[in-house]
């Protein structure tokens, strides 16, 4: 329930009436548990280090790969967690346009470690001559942002256009198009070349 308001809502406009009412709880019952919304919205965060420590469990399979295979498959699994998890998304949306104490958090406890490896990755991509050499970490929030632009704008997407992207059809479409035009828009003609000519 929080982690879904504080996504939707954005920390400033969520009360914690509003949570123990979705919820079904008393407010003291709430106040019992978290001393203010700051101790809340920390507990909700440390719900989704679960999802990022799988995600880095499953990239530690392929840790020997070229750097380019990592960050590929670093961006399909960052699609699927989006999907699985859209709060994730939004929250550092929010947060991140934001800045101040809770981004800051967010990059210790959650984020941070995650966003520096793959800017390192994309360092190595960069030194192995297979991604061109554009600022690391522009590349990461780039390909971060909009591989979660479709999933965050979901409703948009209904009431505009009036198709709905979680199908499985168009949640296939949008993962080609994140890892072919955008991802591959960072690619050097050799990788883009070794990538056409592999088996």
């Amino acid at each position: 329930m929080a982690l879904d308001q504080f996504s939707r809502l954005g920390f400033e406009r969520v009360t914690l009436a509003g949570i123990a009412e979705a919820a079904k709880v008393s407010q003291p019952a709430l106040h019992y548990h978290f001393q203010d919304k700051l101790q809340l919205w920390r507990s909700a965060m440390l719900d989704l280090s679960a999802v990022i420590a799988e995600e880095e469990r499953l990239l530690e399979v392929a840790r020997d790969a070229p750097a380019i295979a990592q960050l590929r498959m670093a961006m399909r699994l960052f699609l699927q967690i989006s999907r699985k998890h859209p709060a994730l998304g939004r929250i550092i949306a929010l947060e991140g346009m934001a800045g101040g104490e809770r981004l800051e958090w967010l990059d210790r406890h959650l984020i941070g470690p995650r966003n520096r490896r793959m800017a390192e990755l994309v360092r190595l991509a960069i030194a192995d001559g297979d991604i061109k050499p554009y600022p690391p970490e522009q590349v990461v929030i780039t390909l971060e942002t909009g591989a979660v632009g479709v999933i965050n704008m979901t409703p948009l997407i209904r009431t505009t256009f009036a198709t709905d992207p979680e199908t499985p059809a168009a949640q296939a479409a949008h993962d080609d198009m994140v890892l072919d035009a955008l991802f591959g828009g960072f690619l050097t003609d050799k990788a883009r070349n070794a990538r056409e000519n592999a088996p």
